[in-house]
Parts: structure tokens; C-alpha cells; sequence
């Protein structure tokens, strides 16, 4: 399904281009966008800031392992322009985020020894996939036309700011111990969550977001733009990777469990004994960080249509 999705965005892409190339070229004068509504897509790679993973953005990039599965965002928005420098955006998106502790084998490989983190991220061997849809309103700040009279507001290419807020709506998956199958883990409360007294709460997968990044965008038309654009999401949540605080004992899942469900969420719980690097963890030694909050960012194409022009500058 999410495959479907990012190609059916793609062709949109593609269609809007090829429609529009004629009139680009005719385009010759230096346009600058007046107020009124546009509509416009984004596709692009995500990607998941959490326990799991490095411990480094550099390293996350950097590593060996970062391209062996690429993960996917993109959706359509509606753009208002207020003046030439201001304008609000309301978008939904829909895609996945993905980490994996795999990504610090480089670190592993190169450590001196077992306390390393790389190594010990590395040796709990978790793995995350989200099912994400997001809704969100940003306001875009592009500084340069400030004063539409400047000779640099007249340039297509305007770099600009977006910040703003959103919700949005996870579905996490593992691995289970050593195998390939994913499966749900947000009903397996894997930390214990919503167990009870000495339990994390239970986890709404409804979650509120801060999204902000930078961008640059291209006017090739009066009514087309084209650009870049980089969004970091600040979550309030711990949990988009199904990893925060402790490990809780075999006898808790079997507990509050079905006897299926408590065999799976303890092979998930604690892969680095089932790949053969530790003995069993014990119940309230730490799992993750729990002082840190998740986060995801994308970084997208965005293409939008004027719907709303006018043959001259508006404000004259």
C-alpha cells in the first residue's frame, strides 16, 4: 500500500511537469507569487530519532548499513500566500519510519571493548517499523521578500522557513528474536505499559508534533514551483520506537498476556539473548533512555500549483 502510494505521487509529479513545460519556458519575466491558494504534493525519505539506532545523526547517515532499507513519506498540501513573504500550509502525509540497531555495526566492529555503546547498541540487535499518517498546519516564512520592492524578492529561487504544529498516528512493528516476520507491538505493552502500579503508562498512538525545518523552492512558472525541503518533527513521546525505559520479566508478560502474546513479546523484548550476545535481561535493567523524547524528520520534493495568479505584482 505504501509503495502505491509514493508511485501514485510520483506520476502526479511527473503529469504536472510535462503539462506545464510549454508555459514554463514562455514564463521569461521574473515572477513573484501573488496571494491566493495553491495545492501541491511532497514525496520523500523519512527517517526515526529514538532509542534505537545510533546514538549519533552523523553515524545514522554515515553508517554501512543506512541505505539497506530506505524509508518513504509523502502526501498533498493546501497553500495559502497571505503577502509575498508569508504563507500557511496544511498538509497530510502518510508513510513509514524505520531504525534498526544494525545501523552501529561499523561501531561494533571498531570497538575496544563490550561497554562501548556502539557495541551495546549493536549487541540488543532492535529493530523498529512505523506506519505513520500525519496532519499538520505550517506557516513559511520566506525572508527575502520582506520587501517585495528589493531587487532580491524579484528571484525565482527563494530560500525560506516553515514551523508549525501537527498530529499524527503510529503503528509500530519489530521483528520477532532472530526472524524476518514483523509484528504489531503496540498491543504487546513490551515495557510493560499499561500493566499497572510500577508500570509505564499505556501509550495513546495519537501524538501531537512540532514540525520545523528550512527550504528552497523555484518558481518555473507562473503558476509552478518546485523545491527542497528539510521538516524535524519534535515529538512528545518516547515510545515511536517501541523502546524507553526497562525490561520487565518473562512472569510479567505472562501475566498480563495471552500465553501466545507473552511468548512474542518476549522474544521481542529481548533479542540480544535470543541472538546468542547476553544472557536473559533482568527485569528493571535499562532498555533505552527513557530521559529522551522520539523524533522524525523528512526530507521531500515538494511541488505545488498556483491555482490563484495574476498577470502583474498584486500589491501594485
Amino acid at each position: 500500500m505504501q509503495a502505491r502510494f509514493i508511485r501514485n505521487l510520483l506520476v502526479l509529479c511527473m503529469s504536472v511537469v510535462l503539462c506545464h513545460a510549454a508555459n514554463a519556458q514562455n514564463a521569461s519575466r521574473i515572477y513573484i507569487e501573488p496571494n491566493g491558494w495553491s495545492i501541491g504534493t511532497n514525496v520523500g525519505m523519512s527517517d526515526l530519532f529514538g532509542d534505537i539506532g545510533t546514538q549519533s545523526p552523523i553515524v545514522h547517515y554515515t553508517n554501512s548499513n543506512y541505505f539497506n532499507r530506505v524509508a518513504f513519506m509523502g502526501g498533498m498540501f493546501g497553500r495559502y500566500t497571505v503577502h509575498p513573504c508569508f504563507a500557511i500550509r496544511i498538509g497530510l502525509d502518510y508513510g513509514s519510519l524505520y531504525a534498526t540497531d544494525k545501523w552501529n555495526y561499523d561501531l561494533a566492529v571498531a570497538a575496544t571493548s563490550q561497554g562501548d555503546d556502539g557495541y551495546q547498541r549493536y549487541a540488543r540487535g532492535q529493530d523498529v517499523r512505523d506506519f505513520i499518517f500525519e496532519g499538520s498546519f505550517l506557516m513559511e516564512l520566506t525572508p527575502m521578500r520582506f520587501n517585495p520592492e528589493s531587487k532580491a524578492a524579484h528571484r525565482r529561487g527563494q530560500p525560506y522557513l516553515a514551523a508549525g504544529i501537527a498530529v499524527f498516528h503510529y503503528t509500530p512493528y519489530s521483528t520477532v528474536a532472530t526472524g524476518a516476520t514483523w509484528v504489531r507491538t503496540d498491543n504487546l505493552s513490551l515495557e510493560g505499559q499499561g500493566f499497572g502500579a510500577g508500570f509505564p503508562p499505556k501509550v495513546s498512538l495519537w501524538q501531537p508534533a512540532i514540525p520545523f525545518g528550512i527550504g528552497y523552492r523555484r518558481d518555473i512558472g507562473q503558476h509552478l514551483n518546485l523545491g527542497i525541503e528539510y521538516l524535524y518533527r519534535m515529538t512528545f513521546t518516547d515510545y515511536l520506537d517501541g523502546v524507553s525505559g526497562k525490561y520487565i520479566s518473562q512472569a510479567d508478560f505472562q501475566k498480563h498476556l495471552s500465553a501466545h502474546d507473552a511468548t512474542v513479546a518476549y522474544q521481542i523484548a529481548d533479542k540480544s539473548y535470543f541472538n546468542g550476545l547476553s544472557q536473559p535481561q533482568a527485569a528493571g535493567n535499562l532498555r533505552g533512555n527513557p530521559g529522551n523524547n522520539d523524533s522524525y524528520s523528512t526530507l521531500q520534493i515538494t511541488l505545488y500549483y498556483k491555482i490563484l495568479t495574476s498577470t502583474h505584482e498584486w500589491w501594485h
